[in-house]
């Protein structure tokens, strides 16, 4: 069984463990309203924390988030044209995605793949 000072270390500022519950936090944020602005704040709080890959990781979800938000404002406003809504459809499958990407890359010890990308 697991310590409590143990899980604290495990999701401490900077670590992987962090990283991998913020990751979790963005796809959890897709059932629960709210739940992504919280892992995104985590992400945000703990940005110059940790070694380079979780640097990179926290980076990867902080722009994961902001052009989610972007993309969903874009289709919001396109609803008006009636393309807006697959506009949407589409942000939450890139998302999807992005994150499920980076999950792995987090597994595999390794940096997220094309970070600054506005697509997949």
């Amino acid at each position: 069984m697991t310590s409590p000072a143990t899980l604290s270390q495990t999701f401490a500022p900077g670590t992987p463990g962090q990283a991998r519950l913020i990751y979790w936090g963005l796809l959890l944020g897709l059932i629960l309203p709210g739940v992504n602005f919280v892992a995104a704040g985590f992400a945000w709080h703990a940005q110059g924390r940790g070694d380079d890959l979780v640097r990179s990781h926290l980076a990867n979800q902080i722009s994961i988030f902001w052009r989610s938000v972007v993309y969903v404002l874009a289709g919001l406003v396109l609803t008006y044209f009636l393309f807006g809504v697959l506009l949407i459809m589409a942000t939450i499958i890139w998302y999807i995605l992005r994150v499920l990407k980076g999950l792995k890359a987090l597994a595999a010890g390794l940096p997220p793949e094309n970070p600054q990308s506005w697509l997949f």
